[in-house]
């Protein structure tokens, strides 16, 4: 996996890094992903990617997110359609505990790829085999921790 720091921004609540690897724009998110960060977050994106930044994949690595409420769940789902609407993907990679239960519940793991990789992500990009079919997803913590194993 080839990867060079490109941007970061921290808030109050959280910290955002991007990186391209393989080509790949990866944006790496670490905190609580709540009302007052979300808006941020998208900001970030724009910044660092430009206006039509869903014109290209993007992989969201989760692993440090310690909380997501309603607003990051329906900027995702914003952004699947986004994406969508481009035949491009938006990939989420390495969710954890209470997050990738959130997810689970609100069923996102059937509209947007989950992978306990950044490099199983990108790999699955690269194979330019569009739309990507959602790999199986386990919202258990001890499937979570089987995946970083």
């Amino acid at each position: 996996m080839a990867a060079d720091r490109e941007a970061a921004w921290s808030g109050r609540s959280v910290s955002l890094a991007l990186r391209r690897v393989d080509g790949v724009p990866v944006a790496f998110l670490e905190g609580e992903l709540d009302v007052e960060s979300v808006p941020e977050v998208e900001r970030f994106l724009r910044r660092n990617l430009g206006p039509l930044f869903f014109k290209r994949h993007l992989v969201l690595d989760l692993e440090r997110v310690r909380f997501i409420d309603s607003s990051f769940v329906t900027l995702l789902v914003s952004l699947v359609h986004r994406f969508q609407a481009e035949r491009t993907e938006l990939v989420l990679v390495r969710p954890v505990g209470a997050v990738r239960r959130v997810l689970a519940l609100v069923g996102l793991p059937n509209l947007v790829p989950v992978y306990d990789a950044v490099d199983d992500a990108v790999a699955a990009l690269e194979s330019r085999v569009a739309p990507l079919i959602p790999p199986p997803f386990e919202a258990g913590i001890a499937a979570a921790r089987a995946a970083r194993a």
